[in-house]
C-alpha cells in the first residue's frame, strides 16, 4: 500500500539519495548537499510533513543526442525528492501499463522494442510471404504539450491519497512552457509542459500516455501496437485500416 508517509519518510529519502548519487559524486552541488546530508534530509522531511515544501526553480541548458533538446535541471534537494517519489510510485504504476510500452521502464528499452517490432513484422507478413504496412506516428513537442489539468485528473483516478496528489502537484506545477499563464485564473487550466531532466517526468508521461495506450488496445482493439515515449507504430496488412487509425489519431 502506497501512502504519503512512506514517500516522505527519512528512510525512503536516504535510499533515494543513494540512488540519486550514482554517477554524480564529483559534482559540486551534490558534494555541497552531502556535506550536511542528514540536516538537509531532515529539513526536507519536515517541510514535506508540514506541507511547507515548495519546489525550486530550474537551470536550463541544451544538449544534442543527436537532435537538440532543452533540459531543465532542478536543485539537488528537489531531485532527491523526485527519486523518493519515483522509487515508491513507479512499481505501483508500472503494473498498469500495457506490455508494449517500452520507454523508461525496467526490463524494457529500445532493443526490446526493436525485437518486438521484428516479431510483429514476421507475424503480420506471415514470415515475409505477405505485405506488412506500418503506420508510424510522432507526438509533436511531447513534453512541452503535457496538459497539467489532464495529468492531474488522470492521477486523481489512480491515487486516493490526497497528500500524494498535493505532492505531485508541487512537482507538476513547478514548470510550465507558458510562464505567463500563472497570472490568470482562467489560464491556470491551460498550463502545459513537463521538464526534460526530472526523473518524475519519465513516470508522469507514461501515466499520461497510458490513457492513449489503453484506448488503442481496448477500444480500437489494435493487436500490433508499440510505443516508445512519443513515437508509436501500428502494423497491419491493410492500408485502409491504417488510414482509419490515422484519422482517429488526428482528432486526439
Amino acid at each position: 500500500m502506497i501512502n504519503f508517509e512512506k514517500i516522505i519518510s527519512v528512510d525512503n529519502l536516504l535510499l533515494a539519495w543513494g540512488e540519486f548519487l550514482r554517477g554524480k559524486r564529483n559534482r559540486k552541488d551534490v558534494q555541497e548537499f552531502q556535506l550536511h546530508l542528514m540536516d538537509n534530509v531532515l529539513s526536507l522531511h519536515y517541510d514535506l510533513k508540514n506541507k511547507e515544501y515548495a519546489h525550486g526553480g530550474y537551470y536550463a541548458f541544451s544538449i544534442s543526442d543527436p537532435k537538440p533538446r532543452n533540459i531543465n535541471k532542478a536543485t539537488v534537494r528537489d531531485r532527491l525528492l523526485h527519486h523518493a517519489i519515483y522509487r515508491i510510485l513507479y512499481p505501483y504504476f508500472d503494473t498498469q501499463f500495457i506490455h508494449d510500452s517500452y520507454s523508461c521502464r525496467v526490463n524494457k528499452g529500445t532493443h526490446k522494442a526493436i525485437n518486438r517490432f521484428r516479431n510483429f513484422t514476421r507475424k503480420v507478413s506471415k514470415n515475409n510471404t505477405r505485405s506488412c504496412l506500418v503506420l508510424k506516428c510522432d507526438i509533436k513537442k511531447f513534453f512541452a504539450n503535457i496538459d497539467h489539468s489532464i495529468l492531474k485528473t488522470i492521477l486523481s483516478k489512480c491515487l486516493f491519497d490526497t497528500d500524494i496528489l498535493w505532492l505531485l502537484s508541487q512537482v507538476i506545477d513547478s514548470f510550465s512552457t507558458q510562464p505567463n499563464t500563472r497570472n490568470s485564473a482562467i489560464a491556470e487550466n491551460l498550463v502545459k509542459g513537463l521538464p526534460l531532466g526530472n526523473l518524475t517526468s519519465q513516470l508522469l508521461v507514461n501515466i499520461y500516455m497510458n490513457e492513449f495506450d489503453q484506448f488503442v488496445k481496448r477500444e480500437l482493439k489494435v493487436k500490433y501496437y508499440i510505443r516508445y515515449a512519443d513515437d508509436f507504430v501500428i502494423l497491419s496488412e491493410e492500408k485502409n485500416i491504417l488510414k482509419i487509425y490515422y484519422q482517429i489519431f488526428l482528432i486526439f
